[in-house]
């Protein structure tokens, strides 16, 4: 059902609460690049991961076919995209009543539409409904009929909020990333990343030159983190992955880089081994705050870099508190809308990173639960695209709270 072909995705919580997330009366239209913003604690989060599940079941659930059952492998899977597999939490612990159901719909110009459903319900019940019941049941059946047989290329990525957590482990401790008590996301993550560091190591030894697409995602990158990674065979720092500031060939170990460096070249080189050619890259990727610990600058480049993935094919999901992000994402729509195609200028986005209206789409996490489409209709704007004059909010009350400090004496007090 999974393809780099695919066209449309929808995705809908109904019946119930789940968590923070109200039933949802709309399907969530997910485009090529789909972004949520919200507060925290409003389920920007859960969506993505439910979403990741849904678009790469196949492969997760082989990971569990030794379960008693296809519902318990699935119910494995769901509660270790939170909490790990060496835990008794359990993801029914979001329900307030009755149960919950989930919804993903796929189609594309090659394939005819496709549903995958299932129901969460009180006391840890994970139950798939059809027609993804009946499709799960020929998974196992199958996998049971070979053992032998490999098992599903993963189609998804999910790249969490603590990629520090990365580069404080690897060089110190690396078992620690496999851990049972880590999350099925953030062990996916790491086994990817030592798939990345492969290609980047690839890369070093070998003559041949890079693709292209590495050097212009390493390029926007080193300019706006003052550094880059490397990684030495030799020396006093051998056998470690190591960080280059800007202007020095001084090398610290990875873990004594800044907060933001640490969270960012792990997403840099997964972004960077997309493009080696020499493995199957994933289709979709599930990202949570690119804009970790960074400047707005940074923030910016780092939409840049998620803007040029998806004019590559790839489909993202990013979540983020960042409104900075938002203004860099309505820039590049107005840049594809306005500008000449052929126009390149440093001043504007390049051509390669421009994003049309129709690849984007936007949601608001409200804390009432309920999820607001916040891209504008065309027809209703000119240079603007998402209605960012709905998160200005907290802006907002920050300039209240000024003036009324400064009219204190004058007008109250």
């Amino acid at each position: 059902m999974l393809s780099r072909e695919l066209r449309q995705e929808h995705f809908q919580i109904y019946r119930n609460r789940l968590g923070p997330l109200a039933s949802m009366a709309e399907e969530l239209e997910i485009r090529p690049l789909t972004l949520f913003i919200g507060k925290q604690g409003t389920g920007k989060s859960l969506v993505s991961q439910l979403l990741y599940f849904f678009r790469d079941a196949p492969y997760l659930l082989f990971k569990y076919r030794e379960q008693r059952s296809p519902d318990s492998a699935l119910r494995r899977v769901i509660e270790g995209l939170r909490t790990g597999d060496s835990t008794s939490r359990s993801m029914s612990s979001f329900l307030s009543t009755g149960d919950a159901q989930l919804r993903y719909r796929s189609s594309s110009s090659e394939a005819q539409e496709g549903e995958r459903r299932f129901s969460i319900r009180k006391f840890s019940k994970i139950e798939a409904l059809q027609p993804f019941a009946g499709e799960i049941e020929a998974w196992f059946e199958s996998w049971a009929a070979d053992p032998s047989r490999e098992g599903p290329q993963p189609q998804a990525l999910f790249i969490p909020a603590e990629r520090t957590y990365f580069s404080r482990f690897i060089n110190t401790d690396p078992a620690m990333l496999g851990h049972k008590a880590v999350p099925l996301t953030m062990r996916e993550f790491s086994r990817v990343m030592v798939e990345a560091g492969k290609c980047f190591l690839a890369w070093h030894d070998s003559s041949a030159e890079r693709p292209a697409e590495v050097n212009m995602i390493a390029e926007w990158a080193r300019s706006e983190l003052r550094g880059e990674v490397r990684y030495s065979r030799r020396g006093r720092l051998a056998g470690r992955w190591q960080w280059i500031p800007t202007g020095t060939e001084q090398a610290i170990e990875i873990e004594m880089a800044s907060s933001g460096q640490m969270e960012s070249w792990p997403l840099i080189m997964v972004a960077q081994s997309l493009f080696d050619g020499r493995v199957e890259a994933p289709v979709f990727l599930h990202i949570e705050e690119p804009e970790s610990h960074l400047h707005p600058s940074a923030q910016a480049m780092m939409v840049k870099i998620l803007a040029f993935l998806v004019n590559h094919g790839f489909r993202i999901v990013v979540t983020t508190h960042s409104l900075g992000v938002l203004y860099a994402l309505n820039n590049l729509i107005a840049a594809e809308e306005r500008l000449p195609r052929d126009l390149r200028d440093e001043r504007v986005p390049l051509p390669e990173i421009r994003l049309s209206p129709e690849q984007v789409g936007a949601y608001h996490f409200k804390t009432s639960g309920e999820i607001q489409n916040i891209m504008l209709p065309i027809k209703d704007t000119s240079t603007h695209w998402l209605n960012e004059d709905l998160l200005r909010q907290t802006e907002q009350e920050f300039e209240y709270e000024l003036n009324r400090i400064r009219s204190y004496g004058v007008t109250w007090g």
